[in-house]
């Protein structure tokens, strides 16, 4: 067939078909959703020759690259092309399509993998549709590409491709044979991620990533691949982990993950840069953080305000001359005097926080509390309040004096 380019030059793939008639092949023709406009391939036909799944840019994908599928009717013409939803189809790549009795196959680069393109399999429920996307794993899956994954589930071999270390050109076909259940490996649990950026959504490579137990002990550690992706190996099954994630100009990041039984746990980790922190409001320079609540009439430092403070030391830490101003208020109940004494008390232990954890006491200009006198909203005590209304007024802020 003769090529045909687009408005842009692009030579779109397409599919076509021919059947066998008394042991010949008829001519190929196109299928009827083929267009000059996008491309269609990577067939994939069900076991009882019903449904044809294939891949493609048409108009309503949903990324990069989609898989779709189409009903082969009895007289052998087709539906519709289907998207097969969000479910399956991410905003990067989804390829090479392959389906038996029991699931479908295909690769990915959108879904949480160990870099590149995975291979993952869906089981499909007649009432209930596709189930979860699971990742294959190792062996099959590495941190390049790998892909055209087919098997035999009688027998339990099967082939696919990838361009891995240790192969002899750029695509390489593998080999493999699935074990029996008595022969898997006792330990499969593994922790696969991704590390990323806040706003932009790009993968970070060469992250720090350290695996830690529930009491903060380090386990383990490795920096992040070349496409942001992380994978810890042989851990202990149905247990809580931490994953800390560090990288230069970014915050610290932490985020719990358990571990399954046998399986391989996915998650992904959003970094956000420390100069994000750092705000203009009315002409003021301010440390950006959640607020730093307090409970009603206590001044004690409570966990969700340690960690916060703990991302304000690490901005102080990364500008050295950064000096600042702490500002501490309490809510509108109780003697306007001692609601003076509270936010000072606040104020102090505020200061006395941060400067535990590193920073020189000279680098903080001023630890002022303001009482009552500084409502960010009606609660002015001649308003009935909810106790949430009431807590936003309890709070300490931080104004930036020099950089």
């Amino acid at each position: 067939k003769k090529l045909k380019r687009d408005k842009k030059g692009v030579n779109h793939l397409k599919i076509y078909r021919s059947q066998k008639i008394n042991g010949d092949w008829t001519d190929a023709v196109e299928v009827p959703f083929n267009s000059d406009d996008f491309s269609t391939g990577h067939p994939a036909l069900s076991p009882d020759g019903k449904l044809l799944y294939f891949v493609s840019d048409m108009p309503g994908s949903i990324g990069q690259t989609d898989i779709f599928v189409v009903d082969v009717l009895d007289d052998g013409t087709f539906s519709d092309p289907r998207n097969l939803g969000p479910e399956i189809n991410t905003e990067r790549k989804e390829m090479f399509p392959f389906v038996n009795e029991e699931k479908l196959y295909f690769s990915s680069n959108g879904h949480v993998g160990l870099g590149g393109l995975d291979v993952f399999e869906v089981a499909f429920d007649e009432e209930n549709g596709f189930q979860e996307v699971k990742n294959l794993g190792q062996p099959i899956n590495s941190n390049k590409d790998d892909f055209s994954y087919i098997v035999n589930e009688k027998n339990q071999k099967g082939f696919f491709a990838s361009n891995r270390r240790g192969g002899k050109g750029d695509d390489d076909i593998y080999s493999f044979k699935r074990l029996v259940v008595e022969e898997v490996p006792e330990n499969l649990n593994a922790i696969a991620g991704v590390v990323t950026e806040l706003v932009t959504g790009e993968l970070m490579p060469k992250a720090l990533v350290t695996l830690l137990d529930e009491n903060n002990i380090k386990l383990k550690e490795m920096q992040a691949e070349d496409d942001g992706s992380f994978l810890f190996e042989d851990l202990e099954g149905n247990t809580k982990y931490k994953v800390k994630i560090t990288k230069g100009d970014y915050f610290d990041e932490e985020v719990s993950v358990t571990t399954k039984d046998n399986e391989l746990v996915q998650t992904e980790v959003a970094l956000r840069r420390l100069k994000e922190m750092i705000a203009v409001e009315d002409g003021i320079r301010k440390l950006k953080t959640e607020m730093i609540y307090f409970d009603f009439d206590k001044s004690y430092i409570r966990k969700d305000a340690s960690e916060e403070l703990d991302k304000l030391v690490q901005v102080m830490t990364e500008y050295p001359n950064m000096v600042i101003k702490i500002e501490s208020h309490t809510d509108s109940r109780g003697p306007r005097v001692y609601n003076q004494y509270l936010s000072e008390r606040r104020a102090k232990s505020t200061r006395d926080y941060i400067i535990s954890k590193g920073i020189e006491a000279r680098r903080i200009q001023s630890a002022k509390g303001y009482g009552e006198e500084r409502l960010i909203n009606e609660c002015n005590g001649r308003v009935r309040c909810t106790e949430v209304k009431h807590l936003l007024n309890r709070r300490s802020e931080f104004i930036i004096v020099n950089m």
